[in-house]
């Protein structure tokens, strides 16, 4: 497995694609496809931690391009197509998407769900609403790699999302609990912002204490 970052624009919001040799994944589509050095990949899913403008911006774009399937928890499916509801237009944007999106059909996949024959993990899906009511976690299990999580906008390096963009302060510090329950080792990769290990958010980011 191989993972590329790629940073949206003014908001500095994180795609990310998980390569399994010709195969990948995207997750959180909001960098246009030609902005990326991936020419050689088929993207077999695209998966959105939640429905603001800035994570869901280019997935007409990808949807185009690739044909696959877009997942996102159903309770974030009335945002898409609003640029009022995905707050674009608080940033002077038009954002919608027009393409279909999936509410994931389970809680715990493996890599045959979603047509990947090169690479091997489980992933689950943590619903961690609060920054929206959708919002989720995607956790990898990788033989060899480990544990890494995506957490979109719930949880950054030293910081947690904001609550006042259609989320909940009560869902956020729910979410919070549940992911002190998860082990110190897994490295979570935000919706923006750089890495960081959930141990260190644990012991040192004030919002866990």
């Amino acid at each position: 497995m191989q993972l590329h970052v790629y940073p949206f624009g003014p908001v500095g919001a994180n795609m990310y694609v998980l390569s399994f040799g010709k195969e990948a994944l995207v997750i959180d589509p909001c960098v246009p496809y030609s902005d990326t050095d991936i020419s050689d990949l088929d993207v077999k899913a695209i998966f959105c931690t939640h429905a603001h403008f800035d994570h869901i911006n280019e997935a007409d774009s990808w949807k185009s391009k690739f044909s696959c399937p877009i997942y996102i928890s159903s309770k974030d499916k009335a945002l898409i197509s609003s640029p009022e509801t995905n707050f674009a237009s608080d940033f002077g944007l038009t954002i919608s998407v027009s393409s279909e999106m999936l509410d994931f059909p389970g809680n715990t996949f493996t890599e045959k769900d979603f047509g990947i024959t090169e690479g091997e993990f489980e992933l689950k899906i943590i619903p961690t609403p609060g920054h929206t009511s959708g919002s989720v976690c995607f956790l990898f299990h990788f033989p060899e790699e480990g544990d890494i999580m995506f957490t979109g906008d719930m949880l950054f390096q030293g910081s947690i999302g904001r609550t006042d963009l259609g989320g909940s302060e009560k869902d956020m510090y729910a979410s919070i609990e549940l992911l002190k329950t998860l082990p110190d080792s897994i490295v979570c990769f935000p919706g923006h912002g750089p890495k960081t290990k959930l141990g260190l958010e644990k012991a040192l980011n004030p919002y866990f204490r």
